[in-house]
Order: C-alpha cells, then sequence, then structure tokens
C-alpha cells in the first residue's frame, strides 16, 4: 500500500455534532473522534475551568477527547440558529436524549432523513423508572439483576467499581452509528438509531439473560473469588496474589499437575473428574486446599511453574502499573495529551490498533463561540435517497467470516449478525470447545466445520473466507499464517477485505504471544485490586473484557468497512483485552495536575456512600443514588428518618426506615422525596418481566427437545432499517454443504472433502443450559 492511504484516519471524511450532556453518548462521540472524525462537542460551560467533581471532571477529560469544545447558550437565538446550522451540516448527530434536540429547537424527524441521529436512553427509549431519569451505570446494573451476579461472601448485591455498562453502550452506540452511516451513503437516506442502557445490559450479560425460563438463579455467596478453585487468585508466601487462569478440562488438569494437588481429584467427592471442583457443593473445599498449597511458594515461584506449563497466569497489579507496563507502552497505550486548560494528561490510548490507519487521539480543545464554529472534514456528497424502510440491518449486504473459539472472537460475529450481516462459524470438526457452555455468544451464525490439518481443506475454506468482507480471529499470533489463511493469502483472494484479530495483549510487545482470559486480565491490569480496594482482590463474574473486547471487535469491523469504500483496498485492524481492560478504567488511570485518587471498592461493595448504595428492604433489596440525603423531603415523604441519627449512623438509620418497608413501597416512597432508586432485581426476575418481552429486550425460543429458553432480543432499534431476529445457535458444520456450494466449490469437490472428512456436515445444535462456572 502506498504512504498515503496506509495513513489514511478511518472516518477522516465524517461529521459528527454531539450534543449529548456526558456519559455513553459522549463517550461514542469521542471514540469517533479517535479514529478521524470531525467531532464538535457543544457545552453550556466547560467543567475544567471550575471543577466541582473530581471524578466527574476525570471522566470528562476521557468522554471529550479528540473533540472540539463550542459553548452555546439554548435560550440565545445566535447560538440556536449556529447550532442549527451545523446540524444541517453534520452526518452524525449525537443527541443522548431527545430533550437535548429540544433545547436547541431540532426536530429529530426532519434531521433523520438524511441524518444518523443517536439516541442513548438510560433504561429504555419509553423512559427510566427512576426519579429524574438521569444516566447511573450503578442503578442500571441493579435493575437489570446484573449486580446479583456477582459473587460475594453475602450473596447480595454488589457494585462495580467501574460504570461498565455505560462504557460498553459508548462502544456499542459508537459501531451502530458507524453502522447506520455505511448503510446512509449507500442509500441516501438517513435514520435514528438508540442504543439503551437495557440493551448494553443484555449485551454484557448475555450468558446471564439466555437461560431456561424456569431456571432458577445461581447461589452467588461463593466469595469474591467465585466459584472455580482453579480459576482464581491465591495470596502466596511473600503477601503477592496470583490468578490462575485453569478455565476447561484441559488446563484444569494442567493446575493440578503443577500444583502436585493430585489428591484432589482422588477425593470420592471429585472421584477422577476435574469439572467436579467447581460444582457448588465442592468449590468452597476445594478452593480452601489450593489456597494452603498456594500459600507454601513467592509468587513469581508460581508464576514460573505455571508458565512452564503453558497456564494462562499473572501476579495481581495494580492500574497504574499495568498502563505503565512494558507491554502496555509497547501498543501505544500510555500517552500524553496536552490539554489546553488542564495541563499534560497522561492515560490510556486507542481501543483499535492498526498500523496502517492508526488512531489520531486529541485533547478536548479550549472552549471558543459556537457561532465562531465550522467543519473542517469536507462535506461528503450525498446522493439522493433511494429507498425508504429496509430489512435486514444496516450490514445486511456483507458477509462476516469469524475463526476462533471461547468468547470474545465468536461473540464478535454475534454482534455483527445483530446489525445484520451474515454471519459464518468457521472451526474444527470438534467444535469450538465453549460453544455449549457459551451458546449464547454464537447465536446468527450459520455453521462451518472443517480440518485445517488437511490439505484438501484449505482450498475450499479459502473459497469460503474469499466471499468475505470482514475476517475476524481469536487465535494466537502466527497461527492464521500457519494455517494457510493469513493477510497476505486473504487479499490475495480479495483486496478489499478487511480483517481483524481479536487477542490478549496485542499484536506488538513481550507478552503479545501469550495466551490470556478475561481474568488474566482483570489481574494484571488492576482490575481485581480496584474492586476490593483495601480488602481482598476480586474476580468479577461478569468477563468483562471479554464482552467489551468483542463490542470493540464489532467496531473495529465497521470502521474497516467504512474506510474500504474510500480506500478501494482492505486493511487490518487488531483489539485486545489488555487495551479493552486500560479503556475500561480510563477515567481513573488518568495523571494530570491535582489529580485525586480514582475508584475504589471493598469487600461485598454495596456503594460509595451512605447515599449511594443497596439497602435492604422488608422483601427484597433497592439501590438509591443522590448526591446527600435531604431530610425535608425525605419526611414529607412518609420516610421518617430522624435528623440527628442521620448525622451519627446514615446508613443505620435509612436501613432501620427502609427496611420495615416491602419493595414496592419503598421505591415509591423515594421516588416522592426526589431520590433516584430502582429494585436489586434477579436475572429471573428481569427475563419474565412482560415488559422487557413487550418492548423487545427480551425474546423468547424453544430447543429441539421442547425447552423453553429467554434471550437477548434486539440489541439496537433502527428506526428504518430494522434488524432481523438473531438465528438460535447452529449445530457444528449444520451449514457446511450450503456455505461451500454458495462459494462456487463443486459438488464433486464437496463430496471427497466429506468423504475425507476434510470438512464436516452436521445437524442442529443440541442447547444445554450450563451452570456458572466462576
Amino acid at each position: 500500500m502506498n504512504d498515503e492511504k496506509s495513513q489514511t484516519r478511518l472516518l477522516e471524511d465524517v461529521r459528527v455534532l454531539d450534543l449529548s450532556n456526558d456519559g455513553a453518548a459522549s463517550r461514542a462521540a469521542s471514540l469517533l473522534g479517535d479514529y478521524g472524525a470531525d467531532v464538535m462537542k457543544v457545552v453550556t460551560t466547560d467543567p475544567r475551568l471550575r471543577p466541582s467533581d473530581a471524578q466527574r471532571l476525570a471522566d470528562w477529560l476521557v468522554n471529550n477527547r479528540s473533540k472540539r469544545i463550542a459553548i452555546a447558550d439554548p435560550g440565545d437565538r445566535a447560538d440556536r440558529e449556529a447550532v442549527d446550522n451545523l446540524a444541517k451540516t453534520a452526518e452524525i448527530i449525537v443527541a443522548g436524549t431527545v430533550e437535548r434536540l429540544v433545547a436547541f429547537g431540532l426536530d429529530v424527524d426532519s434531521l433523520a432523513t438524511q441524518r444518523i441521529v443517536l439516541f442513548t436512553p438510560a433504561y429504555l427509549p419509553e423512559g427510566a423508572p427512576w426519579f429524574g431519569e438521569k444516566e447511573s451505570a450503578e442503578l442500571l446494573e441493579a435493575i437489570t439483576g446484573l449486580s446479583t451476579y456477582q459473587s460475594s461472601y453475602s450473596g447480595d448485591p454488589v457494585t462495580s467499581v467501574y460504570p461498565f455498562l455505560e462504557r460498553m453502550q459508548g462502544v456499542w452506540a459508537a459501531t451502530t452509528a458507524v453502522a447506520a452511516l455505511i448503510e446512509s451513503r449507500e442509500s441516501g437516506a438517513g435514520q435514528s438509531v438508540s442504543v439503551s442502557g437495557f440493551q448494553a445490559a443484555l449485551i454484557f450479560g448475555n450468558s446471564q439473560f439466555t437461560r431456561p425460563t424456569d431456571a432458577p438463579d445461581p447461589d452467588r455467596a461463593v466469595g469474591p473469588g467465585g466459584l472455580n478453585p482453579v480459576y482464581t487468585r491465591y495470596e502466596c508466601a511473600d503477601g503477592r496474589w496470583i490468578f490462575v487462569g485453569g478455565l476447561g478440562p484441559k488446563f484444569a488438569r494442567a493446575v493440578v499437575d503443577a500444583t502436585g494437588m493430585h489428591t484432589l481429584l482422588e477425593d470420592p467427592r471429585i472421584g477422577g473428574r476435574v469439572e467436579r471442583l467447581w460444582s457448588q457443593e465442592n468449590s468452597s473445599w476445594a478452593i480452601a486446599e489450593f489456597a494452603a498449597r498456594f500459600r507454601q511458594r513467592q509468587a513469581s515461584d508460581w508464576v514460573e511453574a505455571l508458565e512452564a506449563a503453558d497456564i494462562p497466569c499473572t501476579q495481581l497489579l495494580r492500574r497504574d502499573q499495568w498502563l505503565e507496563s512494558e507491554q502496555m507502552q509497547a501498543m501505544s497505550q500510555r500517552i500524553t495529551l496536552a490539554d489546553p486548560v488542564i495541563g499534560d494528561v497522561v492515560g490510556p490510548g486507542a481501543i483499535i490498533d492498526s498500523l496502517s490507519a492508526p488512531a489520531t487521539i486529541a485533547p478536548a480543545t479550549a472552549a471558543v463561540s459556537v457561532s465562531g464554529m465550522t467543519w473542517l472534514a469536507p462535506e461528503h456528497e450525498r446522493i439522493s435517497s433511494r429507498s425508504a424502510t429496509r430489512t435486514g440491518g444496516p450490514l445486511a449486504r456483507f458477509t462476516v467470516g469469524v475463526l476462533g473459539s471461547f468468547v470474545a472472537g465468536p461473540y464478535v460475529g454475534c454482534l455483527l449478525a445483530s446489525l445484520g450481516a451474515n454471519a459464518i462459524k468457521i472451526e474444527s470438526p470438534e467444535g469450538d470447545p465453549w460453544r455449549v457452555q457459551g451458546f449464547g455468544v454464537n447465536r446468527g451464525y450459520r455453521a462451518l466445520a472443517v480440518d485445517l490439518r488437511q490439505d484438501a481443506s484449505r482450498d475450499a475454506i479459502l473459497s469460503v473466507l474469499s466471499t468475505c468482507d470482514v475476517v475476524v480471529n481469536n487465535f494466537r499470533l502466527g497461527v492464521m499464517e500457519r494455517l494457510g489463511i493469513g493477510d497476505s493469502q486473504l487479499r490475495s483472494l480479495n483486496d478489499r477485505v478487511v480483517t481483524v484479530a481479536v487477542t490478549a495483549y496485542g499484536e506488538r510487545g513481550p507478552l503479545s504471544k501469550r495466551p490470556g482470559y478475561d481474568t488474566v486480565l482483570q489481574a494484571a491490569s488492576g482490575m481485581m485490586y480496584a474492586q476490593g480496594g483495601d480488602e481482598e482482590p476480586v474476580v468479577y463474574s461478569m468477563p468483562v473484557n471479554d464482552l467489551t473486547t468483542a463490542v470493540c471487535g464489532a467496531f473495529a469491523a465497521v470502521l474497516g468497512l467504512h474506510a474500504v469504500a474510500s480506500r478501494d483496498e482492505g486493511l487490518h485492524l487488531s483489539t485486545a483485552l489488555g487495551t479493552t481492560a486500560a479503556f475500561l478504567q480510563a477515567p481513573d488511570v488518568l495523571d494530570y495536575p491535582n489529580r485525586s485518587a480514582g475508584r475504589s471498592g471493598g469487600r461485598d461493595f454495596v456503594g460509595t456512600s451512605p447515599s449511594d448504595r443497596y439497602y435492604p428492604v422488608r422483601d427484597g433489596i433497592v439501590r438509591i443514588q443522590v448526591p446527600t440525603i435531604e431530610h425535608a423531603k425525605w419526611i414529607a415523604a412518609g420516610l421518617l428518618v430522624d435528623q440527628e441519627q442521620l448525622r451519627i449512623d446514615p446508613v443505620t438509620e435509612i436501613t432501620r426506615v427502609l427496611g420495615q418497608l416491602p419493595r414496592h413501597e419503598a421505591l415509591s416512597r423515594l421516588k416522592a422525596a426526589e431520590v433516584p432508586a430502582v429494585p436489586a432485581r434477579k436475572v429471573s426476575e428481569v427475563a419474565a418481566d412482560p415488559v422487557s418481552s413487550a418492548v423487545g429486550v427480551i425474546s423468547s425460543f424453544t430447543t429441539s427437545d421442547s425447552v423453553d429458553f429467554f434471550a437477548p432480543g434486539a440489541l439496537v432499534d433502527f428506526d428504518r432499517t430494522m434488524v432481523p431476529r438473531l438465528s438460535i445457535t447452529p449445530g457444528i458444520g449444520e451449514h457446511s454443504v450450503e456455505l461451500l456450494r454458495e462459494s462456487g466449490v463443486p459438488e464433486v469437490q464437496i463430496d471427497a472433502l466429506l468423504e475425507t472428512e476434510a470438512v464436516v456436515q452436521g445437524g442442529p445444535m443440541d442447547i444445554v443450559y450450563m451452570p456458572p462456572y466462576r
């Protein structure tokens, strides 16, 4: 590729007007700016000038990098006209809420005829059930049931120290906006796009929401290390902690061998079956046995022994250590931005890596009047609208081939399928070892089973891959090339192909060739220490890095597809669990003058203050979130708290008052007191809620053996390019012959491949629900 094209910014010809207040929508706009879009952010004041909240300032700096800041008063006629003119010449308008458009006198229906208008409602498009309806990752994780899935000592809901759902919502919103833009440039028509907080929770909790309709909620009172004794963290003789990644039977046996714990397998409760180690009845005593063993040697000795057995593992680090590590610096993850107001700000780099089209991250500019703002990006020539309503989603004309296993890689294809892409899962005849446990992340695919160890199969798979617009893999570095299907081979067949690699640590640096799981990166990146605070480190029960990396992979794919249209040649992009871990902690690893400490949790962390935490009620638990307890408003709402006791011991006093009330009454009175509050629901309650199915966020299906399942519904709402319902998970090789025929492989060759078992034709998958493994 020539130098000019190789340094193209992926979104350099895109104009984005960001009218959002902050949060997920602002994060989405910032990500578009990181990859070259001309993003103009309209604010009423610049919070950098008079910061009132240290954490909010850090969040703002991350959410508004790569933007030009414009000051506008919605009540000023000249400012409203200036915003209106910018909106009419933008391609993407990030509104966040309808109210932000109304504030500037803008009409969504007229704007969406030729532009993409992006909304990120806090809960559902219809509104949020809490007072004020403002975005809150903490209230969202409580009401959607995700907080009750976190393992703990008590088994009660736990507050995530980081607002994962808001950050997930931001990346997914950016992904859907680019997907809609691709379609808009082809059709000439715009549309409104909505990614709600509930939809972000569905993506984040895919495995939890994909469940039999009668499945009970699991007991999560298993301790902060989780359920699995060979997939958790342990304290060693020197007081340091290590994480052991013995996921699955193969690595589990390797951990037993490396630690010399064979007597555990001989115990009659285990009976030689290693998977019984993480059953509910065996977990606690097995963890205690392993804990005693790990306390016998220093952390470095254990890591050396485990690495010698090729077991993913790491010593636990703090988040600042991760950002300063050699690996993160090799991945350009420690960057310095010269903010014109704050000064030098050190923080994480881009979530997607590409040597041919690198990110161009910049600090938010100094704020100037909106009346003097003009676009820097050229105006894209619009074609006349050729279509109105389309079915199939904005990516309906694109095909995505996905090679890999477990969570992050396969989930990329599932997410792209939810945008309408034709997704093909390519796996060995033995199948993805995680497709049973993780069948929810494999919905929406057709499946091809091929034995790449046989030379005869290589031409066949290349025929299929030659039809793909995007090829995703999550193999270790070099595997694709060894299989004969690396970038150079794929480009020789299709020079416009976009390739996306999903890795553990990235494609550069000293750790790039190592395997790694979600939890290994939780440990290495400081997440476990952050959630545990001054107490023992906590393993997140949700695979936060896997799931967010998958969304980053989908974002990489649509960025690539957009760029191909103007570059007329393909490109390679990659994302990694390690860079995702830095992104998810970005505001809390920032370093700048007078920076205060970032977020920190604690044992069974319930919240940050007496007015921002969980409380028991008579028949459950509620989550409240308000800056301060206003005594007069609580009294007026019938919440008879004693003012003196509130001063002395607010938690005990609020517990006394709320604990007397049933959940529905407590929530009603809290709302009357103008306190944002929600029930801490179980996932089963959320899935069975008729409102969830009525608005389409929860769907259902019936398996071949007549078991009824809940499943996530629509993950995004497009008002014009409607997305079809995702198909259920295919069986191994269920569509092998169909896919080979479509790619032009002759029938005689297909017969020969089947006869030698180079290709396997299978049937539908027998879906079996598996209990938690961590």
